[in-house]
């Protein structure tokens, strides 16, 4: 046929190469894929071979490649000698062209071995290398370019192979053909690597590389080691350097390999010859992954012999590829890589007992050291001295690699940070806050040291302020080394910090500092939060220069959290201030500032006995309370602008609330909370402060506000959820001037989700009811608020369709009525009878969805039913009874559908917790209604027998123990799907 000419296909292949059309291209790359699935096409591939075209000889091999691989049962089985064959002689013919080519024919070769190992062709690594050379001398083609070719076969096997998914027989002879042909292959790479006559040392590079791939195969050390040794001798080499490099790199890795004492004898002594020392400059970046390597593999043999004149030449020359000049990444990306070796490091000489130094130390030996370890026969005096040697010696060496971090750390002067691209500087402060990570490392061998090395450093840039160039760089670096250590400072460290917060340093501060330097010693204070709370004294003068640094707008950020941080953690020692705390709010009041100042100063706030407190929450309040006032008037005439300011004032009252919480309520238990609940919802305390002058007038003002903010932007989730979450911090802060009262919160989330039914105001009620919940006297207004809530949300959720559109409505629903469940059952319970067989029905649709989220709600929710505790014969129990025998068989099918395979195989596990209580609480009943679900043709699924099914249902009714159950299930689960019987992640 004519479309299927070679001469055709050769046109499509230029028009190919030739189009700028995206689309036109795209055509014409269909056609291409069309023409190689046909039959004819084995025949089209050598045709295109022979073509004088890059492009058409890459298609061509390409296509041997491509039928191989896709349409080899295609190929009849006298043609499978030809087809071999026919690769082996293009790859020879072609070699001497592009490599591209060559690589393709030699991928197509793998791919025919693949299938025809082996039934049609044994030893093809070894047949294959003798094919190509005596190939070689037929054509006459030049030996240099066979060894490329036969180089670039044996590169690619074990790759191919190894990341090749075959059945295991398969395999394992794919294997030892490898595993035969090893031999061979070292034969060959000898060759070549410990050959002179490649003057340009192009297939030295490739014998390398060839190496590399073999090594990651897993070939064995000692047959491979004269390759390794001449691999080293390589590196001195430039044209070899780099692909010597990333063999010696692999050969680290192995784990088999780096347990030979003489690889890291070798290479220790490689890595500081000379010849190695002379090259360390032109080829930084390759050294600085080899050495990092090196230090990496063999740490535990370097943390134990770090007085060896060798071993601190190479610690030398990894801190000058620390150290190495330039910022990064602009001018080098040498520095950061050695990050991670002084990290591995410190741990090796901490887990030793090295570092830091003890009055008792002791190195261990390393078994298999020989005579570079430490001699096991050694006297106990003889190995303490020696420990402390290594550990003074890793001392000296963890000094200079603060100062030299410190130095990494700085910003370059301010016209060259700005001339630096976006991605430039990305990458920096990646690296800077590696940096950082990394400083812990030496204060873990330093400790106190450490701090003075940076304290003795900050002063001297401070003493000579005008002198030193970029002097305010270099102290920002100082200080953000500190602040990166702080978390591991003691609070009780009184040798060394107290220079800082003293006149040496804080007293002296440059007032001419730059923006980031502030920002970086307002986030130190901050980060020294917890050691203030032990030295008080310091506070005064660290919160006056917080203070100020709140009303500028690029230190604000910083300075709220760290005036967050220092509230929290002294709010006992602030208490005595609260004055002057207050007047920073009445000051700023007026100003944008961050919600988290309000709850600082309410953290100390609440530390105050509550009828001391209350008044200074009142003042707190009522100014926030007169700006959201003010953002209403504004509301009448700017409506947006007034809706930024209500949301900001709103999160002002929310931080108020967060602020005024014990920080130990996180950690009560869920008894000891609902107890506390409990007494609140009793209106004991608020009683108590009724009389407090001015209490009256923000209560009212509350309810006003709320109610305002409610009625003009009801439609506003972004609103609607500011005031929903301050309304429940309200209540959980059980404060009389914030907690606004009961019977306004219901009636704000009634209207409110009638008005527009937002999740947030569901949320909203689940709390109310787990605060009040507990009281007799709120259960008639709960029982109307959960009526109300249903009702909306069941007149626009009606279907399935509807649940998977509102995933978020249903979650928060069912979470509400679980939480009913818990707290007030009887608030559910009492519900009209239709209402009740509503939310069944709801949630038996909702126990069959594919949407997770809303799944996930209606199962909790049914597990919670189904799980609950009552008493025989009382109003709830027989509610209970009634809704069982009547909606269980259905309950039951769904749980058997979803088991079944409806549901994601993730769900399963709550299912099955949900059929276990029904099975174990209403045995009786589900003895009848099992067989007549499951006996039903084709349910749960048409994969399981009728005998299946009976022995299912024997498995799981009467069985009391969870594990059996889950496993019986499992079986069954896996049968329905059509799933191989392995254990069932979820269940």
């Amino acid at each position: 046929m004519e479309q299927l000419s070679v001469g055709h296909v050769q046109k499509l292949i230029e028009g190919l190469y030739n189009s700028t059309d995206p689309r036109t291209a795209k055509d014409v790359q269909e056609q291409l894929q069309a023409i190689q699935r046909l039959p004819q096409a084995w025949g089209i591939a050598p045709e295109l071979l022979s073509i004088q075209s890059d492009q058409c000889r890459f298609f061509g091999a390409h296509t041997f490649q491509v039928k191989i691989s896709r349409d080899w049962d295609t190929l009849p089985e006298d043609r499978i000698d030809w087809l071999r064959d026919e690769i082996l002689v293009w790859i020879v013919r072609l070699c001497a062209g592009p490599m591209l080519v060559t690589t393709k024919l030699c991928l197509a070769l793998i791919s025919f071995a693949l299938h025809a190992v082996p039934n049609h062709w044994h030893s093809f690594v070894a047949e294959s290398v003798d094919a190509l050379r005596r190939g070689g001398a037929v054509y006459g083609v030049a030996t240099q370019n066979i060894d490329a070719a036969i180089l670039e076969f044996l590169t690619l096997v074990p790759e191919e192979i190894s990341n090749t998914e075959l059945a295991g027989n398969r395999k394992l002879q794919l294997i030892q053909e490898l595993n035969d042909a090893v031999p061979l292959v070292l034969s060959v790479l000898s060759s070549v690597l410990f050959t002179t006559s490649y003057a340009d040392g192009t297939a030295q590079q490739k014998a390398l590389r060839c190496f590399q791939s073999w090594i990651q195969y897993g070939i064995e050390f000692e047959a491979s080691y004269p390759i390794i040794q001449q691999t080293m001798r390589l590196l001195t080499k430039e044209d070899t350097f780099e692909p010597a490099t990333e063999v010696l790199l692999e050969a680290m890795q192995q784990p088999s390999w780096a347990r030979y004492v003489t690889l890291r004898d070798d290479l220790l002594k490689c890595f500081t010859s000379e010849e190695m020392k002379n090259q360390f400059t032109t080829c930084i970046s390759g050294m600085s992954k080899l050495f990092t390597a090196f230090g990496e593999t063999f740490a535990e043999f370097i943390s134990v012999q770090l007085p060896r004149h060798d071993v601190l030449l190479l610690m030398d020359m990894i801190m000058q590829l620390t150290a190495f000049h330039g910022h990064f990444p602009a001018d080098q990306e040498v520095s950061e890589i050695p990050l991670n070796f002084w990290y591995v490091l410190q741990e090796v000489l901490f887990d030793n007992g090295i570092a830091p130094i003890r009055d008792d130390s002791y190195a261990p030996s390393l078994d298999g050291d020989d005579d570079a370890s430490l001699d096991k026969t050694m006297p106990s005096e003889e190995q303490r001295i020696w420990t402390r040697q290594c550990g003074e010696a890793a001392v000296i060496i963890y000094r200079q690699l603060v100062t030299i971090l410190q130095q990494k750390a700085a910003f370059p002067e301010d016209s060259v940070w700005a001339s630096w691209a976006q991605d430039l500087k990305d990458k920096f402060r990646i690296c800077r806050r590696d940096l950082g990570d990394t400083m812990i490392n030496p204060y873990y061998i330093l400790r106190g040291e450490m701090l003075a090395i940076l304290l003795e450093h900050a002063i001297a840039v401070i003493n000579h302020w005008d002198s030193i160039p970029l002097a305010s760089q270099d102290l920002e670096a100082t200080l953000f080394c500190l602040k990166s250590i702080s978390e591991e400072i003691s609070p009780g460290e009184d040798e060394h910090i107290h220079r800082f917060f003293g006149p040496e340093v804080f007293g002296r501060f440059p007032r001419n500092g730059s923006i980031r330097l502030q920002n970086t010693t307002i986030l130190l204070m901050g980060s020294l939060a917890e050691w203030l709370k032990k030295h008080p004294q310091f506070l005064a003068p660290v919160m006056n220069y917080l203070v100020p640094c709140l009303s500028i707008p690029k230190l604000a950020p910083s300075a709220a959290s760290a005036f967050s941080d220092i509230c929290d953690a002294c709010r006992n020692s602030l208490v005595d201030d609260l004055d002057s705390l207050m007047n920073i709010y009445n000051a700023m009041s007026h100003s944008q500032i961050e919600a988290s100042v309000v709850e600082s100063i309410a953290n100390v706030i609440q530390v105050l006995p509550m009828e001391i407190a209350i008044t200074p929450i009142l003042t707190l309040t009522g100014n926030i309370l007169q700006s959201a006032a003010e953002a209403l008037e504004i509301a009448k005439t700017d409506q947006e602008r007034a809706r930024l300011m209500i949301l900001t004032q709103i999160q002002y009252l929310s931080a108020c609330c967060k602020g005024i919480q014990s920080p130990n309520d996180d950690y009560q238990s869920m008894s000891a909370r609902l107890a506390f609940y409990d007494s609140f919802a009793s209106g004991k305390s608020i009683a108590a402060f009724s009389d407090i002058e001015g209490l009256s007038q923000i209560n009212d003002a509350m309810r006003k506000l709320t109610r305002e903010i409610a009625g003009i932007w009801n439609g506003d989730e972004k609103v609607m959820k500011a005031l929903s979450l301050f309304l429940e911090s309200g209540v959980r802060s059980v404060s009389p001037v914030l907690a606004l009262p009961f019977l306004d919160l219901v009636m704000i989330i009634q209207a409110s989700y009638q008005s527009a039914p937002f999740p947030c105001w569901l949320d909203t009620a689940k709390f109310v009811i787990t605060v009040y919940g507990g009281q007799d006297a709120y259960f008639q207004n709960l029982r109307e608020l959960l009526q109300s809530l249903t009702v909306r949300t069941l007149e626009f959720i009606t279907n399935p369709k509807d649940m998977e559109q509102s995933p978020d409505v249903v979650d928060s629903y069912f979470d509400l009525l679980s939480a009913v469940l818990k707290r007030c059952p009887i608030v559910f319970y009492q519900l009209s009878y239709d209402q009740i067989n509503t939310i069944f029905m709801f949630c038996i649709a909702g126990m069959g969805l594919q949407e997770r989220l809303a799944l996930k709600a209606a199962v909790n929710f049914m597990a919670e039913f189904v799980g609950q505790e009552y008493e025989e014969g009382t109003e709830i129990g027989a509610i209970v009874n009634t809704l069982v025998t009547n909606m269980g068989p259905q309950i039951i099918e769904k749980l058997l559908v979803g088991i079944g395979g409806h549901v994601p195989r993730s769900f399963s596990g709550p299912l099955v917790d949900v059929l276990f209580k029904m099975t174990i609480k209403y045995t009786q009943a589900c003895r009848e209604w099992l067989p007549i679900l499951l006996l039903r043709d084709g349910f749960p699924s048409a994969l399981v027998t009728d005998t299946e099914k009976i022995a299912f249902i024997k498995g799981i009714i009467g069985t009391r123990s969870l594990k059996k159950f889950k496993d019986v299930v499992n079986t069954f689960s896996v049968k329905c799907r059509g799933l191989s019987n392995t254990s069932f992640g979820a269940v």
